[in-house]
């Protein structure tokens, strides 16, 4: 089965004691029912289109344009949230239609030079599902207002990596690998600038788990490159 495409982007901004992350909790249902995680979903179409193109400014070198602007779109449909080389002007979102023609009719480009790639995670071969998932990391500053897409995300949490880290160990938050460890590689860093600086260095690292099976029981083995730089 062919891994489907998916961008994650991890959001970071100052806190009283170090940096924050923005986690996001998906409703009881689906395939991350339940769960905790950075906002993010599949790759469309639409995400490699001409309008999205328009619509989104990206390094000239970028050769990971459609996983960008997923990442970015993602992040505005489902908590309200616009990376953008200016403020919007008003209220974007509204039933059906295309976003991304939506904002380049009112001269509006989310950042993509915003992002800098983290890790690839690509789900082991013959998992049922899966996956094809970069991981992003994007900086904003203050506490900027948040509108949830309700049939998507149930509630959310600006956290400290380490109290992130710490609920998923007292069984109140659920999550998968690929969450727990950049949470882990964030909780190393004190401050936004250090965590930013160390992304130039990540490279996009590519982690595929590996699958052994003895008998019935089934484990998973973490490459050397999840461990991030």
């Amino acid at each position: 089965m062919t891994p489907r495409p998916a961008a994650t982007l991890l959001l970071i901004r100052p806190g009283k004691i170090g940096l924050e992350v923005l986690m996001v909790e998906r409703p009881a249902r689906g395939f991350f029912g339940g769960l905790w995680v950075f906002p993010g979903g599949g790759v469309d179409a639409i995400d490699d289109s001409a309008d999205a193109r328009l619509a989104v400014d990206v390094p000239e070198d970028c050769d990971d344009f459609p996983w960008r602007a997923a990442a970015l779109r993602e992040t505005l449909e489902e908590v309200g949230l616009a990376l953008t080389d200016s403020p919007l002007p008003g209220p974007l979102l509204g039933p059906g239609g295309d976003i991304y023609l939506r904002l380049s009719q009112r001269g509006i480009r989310l950042d993509g030079r915003r992002l800098r790639l983290l890790s690839q995670w690509v789900t082991p071969t013959g998992a049922p599902t899966r996956f094809d998932a970069r991981f992003y990391l994007a900086r904003v500053a203050g506490d900027p207002d948040l509108v949830l897409q309700q049939d998507e995300i149930v509630s959310h949490a600006w956290v400290t990596p380490r109290s992130a880290l710490e609920r998923v160990e007292a069984n109140e938050w659920a999550m998968v690998t690929p969450t727990i460890i950049h949470l882990q590689w964030l909780d190393r860093f004190p401050d936004i600038d250090q965590a930013w600086q160390a992304a130039v260095d990540a490279t996009g690292s590519r982690v595929e788990p590996i699958l052994e099976r003895d008998g019935s029981e089934v484990r998973v083995r973490l490459p050397a490159a999840a461990g991030l730089p």
